[in-house]
């Protein structure tokens, strides 16, 4: 689960030395013989191997959002990055591009696996969407990139939570490389205030290691607020979707309901991490702190809660900054991590990354060491931008209004601390959220593990059974 957080993509420079050596005589007289003049000490020149030679291969990397623009240089760091990897598909005779299949969609699976099983896949490297993966992960129809030479896996440029989440039976069936902020805090600047709450409070928390389970129910806690004395908050403390505050709290407690152990699933529903993680999240519903979901309201009513002002936090990934500056122009927002749980040594990101795969058939197989060196290539950054944090934060930092968010929260996402993919949203089709939705209805964590235990331990079983 240990992950390593830097996008550290570094180059190698190659450089030769000649030695020269000098050659003299010794003096005469006229009475001597003159000493032999020494045999001039030859320079071994080792000759420098050539470019390797990738012979017009056509690497395309298919996805459903990548434009006609794809390759657009909008800045001098991505003048620097195409400058780059056009010498490099010159140097080693290949073209590599981005190619847009369609629109996000679950069909996405069956097309892959009958390109796959034709020989005529989708593209050389395809990307996933995490939920499209449990369906063809028993089918064979990944290729295992573990032992390809052109690559190492453990490089630091590549996300490891998603390295080892699909990682098993011996291989490795899916990559990416980097990573993005996701699930954390958002919180109204102007609601802490109201509530004589220092505005950065949630950042200082978080700076100092205080931002922990205990200290964010204090928050909520002091944020909920019944302004007009009817027995009605006014104000709730936290609001957000049942399904992304759970998940949320279980990684931000190291844990979770299924984990990935040694290749294989295990059920791991009875750990006290989990009733630790579940038990919390129930506290802050049943103490009255959360958002309820007010009668008639549509299913997403948690966002309008925050945009309106009707909740001061909101447990959301990080990409519903835009629509917060959209929904909400004059508020003052700050993003924090996800508090650290009780049995967590340190803070936990969580990691829902799309997944890269190869596709298991001949046309593949036959040059997937070339197309995971194009791929090497393509993940590299300019020598002299490897420690240059401009090229992560340009964009965030216009998408948040606070600077916080991006220098201290999503910096440390990214570069700091370690994350946590949850192993069944990569291995169970359909590993519903309706366990979830329970525990936001009223059922206890012990309720909800003993209702579904036994249906957890039969898809555990099922999908180990099926890498035998």
């Amino acid at each position: 689960m240990k992950n390593a957080k830097k996008l550290v993509l570094a180059a190698t420079l190659v450089g030769s030395m000649l030695l020269a050596v000098a050659c003299g005589k010794e003096k005469t007289t006229p009475t001597a013989t003159a000493a032999p003049t020494a045999e001039p000490t030859s320079t071994v020149v080792t000759p420098t191997e050539p470019p390797r030679d990738l012979k017009g291969l056509e690497v395309t990397l298919v996805d459903w959002w990548s434009g006609d623009d794809w390759n657009k240089a909008n800045n001098t760091y991505q003048e620097a990055y195409w400058d780059m990897q056009n010498k490099a598909m010159k140097d080693h005779n290949y073209t590599f591009k981005r190619v847009k299949n369609g629109d996000w969609r679950n069909e996405w699976s069956e097309e892959f696996l009958l390109g796959t099983n034709e020989n005529n896949p989708m593209g050389s490297i395809v990307t996933f969407d995490t939920r499209w993966v449990p369906s063809l992960l028993s089918t064979g129809a990944f290729l295992d990139v573990s032992k390809l030479s052109s690559i190492n896996w453990s490089d630091a440029k590549f996300n490891q939570a998603v390295i080892n989440v699909m990682s098993y039976s011996g291989g490795i069936y899916g990559f990416a490389a980097g990573l993005e902020p996701r699930t954390g805090v958002f919180f109204n600047k102007a609601l802490l205030k109201a509530a004589n709450v220092p505005e950065d409070t949630p950042y200082d928390l978080q700076a100092s290691g205080d931002w922990t389970f205990a200290n964010f129910k204090d928050l909520c806690k002091k944020l909920t607020r019944d302004t007009d004395s009817d027995g009605i908050p006014n104000v709730y403390g936290v609001t957000g979707q049942n399904v992304v505050f759970f998940q949320g709290l279980l990684i931000a407690n190291d844990t979770f309901i299924i984990t990935l152990e040694n290749g294989k699933l295990v059920m791991n529903a009875n750990d006290k991490k989990v009733t630790e993680a579940l038990t919390f999240g129930n506290e802050i519903i049943k103490e009255g702190y959360f958002q309820p979901q007010p009668e008639g309201a549509n299913w997403d009513y948690f966002k309008a809660g925050f945009y309106e002002g009707k909740a001061a936090m909101f447990v959301e990934e990080q990409y519903a900054c835009d629509n917060i500056k959209k929904q909400a122009p004059d508020m003052i927002f700050g993003f924090v991590n996800l508090p650290k749980g009780p049995s967590a040594k340190d803070y936990i990101a969580v990691c829902r990354e799309n997944i890269l795969v190869m596709a298991n058939c001949d046309k593949i197989k036959n040059v997937a060491d070339d197309i995971a060196y194009v791929y090497n290539i393509y993940t590299d950054v300019p020598e002299e931008y490897k420690d240059d944090d401009a090229r992560w934060k340009g964009n965030l930092e216009t998408r948040f209004v606070d600077k916080r968010s991006v220098t201290e929260t999503c910096n440390w996402m990214i570069n700091k601390w370690d994350m946590y993919m949850a192993a069944p949203d990569v291995y169970i089709s359909g590993f519903a959220p309706n366990w979830l939705y329970e525990l936001g209805g009223g059922a206890t964590a012990a309720e909800t593990i003993e209702a579904h235990a036994t249906e957890w331990q039969t898809q555990v079983d099922e999908f180990n059974a099926k890498l035998k």
